[in-house]
C-alpha cells in the first residue's frame, strides 16, 4: 500500500512539474504601417468616399489608451463614455499632430488604430497628470461625419 501510495505521489509531482497558473497577457496590436514622421497607422474598417480636406472639421468617435508593455494601457480618452464625438477641424493645430496627420487620409465610416510616438502626442505641459511624459499612445479612431 505504502509503495502504492509513493507512486502515486511521484507520478502527481512529475505531472505538475510544467504546471503554472496561466499568465495574463497582453492582446497584440495589429502591423502598423509607419510614415516618415514616425506614426504607425493600422487600418481596422475601410471607410467610403474622399477623405477629409484641410480645414474640413472632422466627427470622431475615439478611444485613446496609454501604450504599456506593447499593448493598451490606461485608457485615457474615450468619446463614447463621455457622451459625445470629437469635432475639429483638419490641419490647423486644434488637436495633437498625430491625429491631423493620421486622420488626414482616411475616409467617412474607416476606423484605424494610430500608434502616437511622443513627439506627435501631447506635450509636457498638455498631458496632464494621466499622460506620463515621453509616452507612446495608442488612438482608435472612428471617423464618422466629415464636414
Amino acid at each position: 500500500m505504502r509503495i502504492r501510495i509513493a507512486c502515486l505521489s511521484i507520478l502527481l509531482l512529475a505531472a505538475c512539474s510544467g504546471c503554472r497558473a496561466p499568465e495574463a497577457s497582453v492582446p497584440s496590436l495589429p502591423t502598423f504601417s509607419v510614415s516618415p514622421s514616425g506614426l504607425g497607422i493600422a487600418d481596422l474598417v475601410q471607410g467610403v468616399g474622399a477623405p477629409p480636406k484641410l480645414v474640413q472639421t472632422c466627427v470622431i468617435e475615439v478611444i485613446g489608451w496609454v501604450e504599456e508593455n506593447g499593448g493598451k494601457g490606461r485608457v485615457i480618452l474615450d468619446t463614447r463614455k463621455r457622451g459625445y464625438p470629437a469635432t475639429f477641424p483638419l490641419g490647423v493645430g486644434r488637436v495633437i499632430k498625430g491625429w491631423d496627420e493620421g486622420i488626414a487620409t482616411m475616409k467617412q465610416g474607416g476606423k484605424r488604430l494610430l500608434r502616437v510616438p511622443p513627439a506627435l502626442g501631447y506635450s509636457p505641459r498638455e498631458a496632464g497628470a494621466d499622460i506620463p511624459p515621453g509616452a507612446t499612445l495608442l488612438f482608435e479612431v472612428e471617423l464618422i461625419e466629415i464636414r
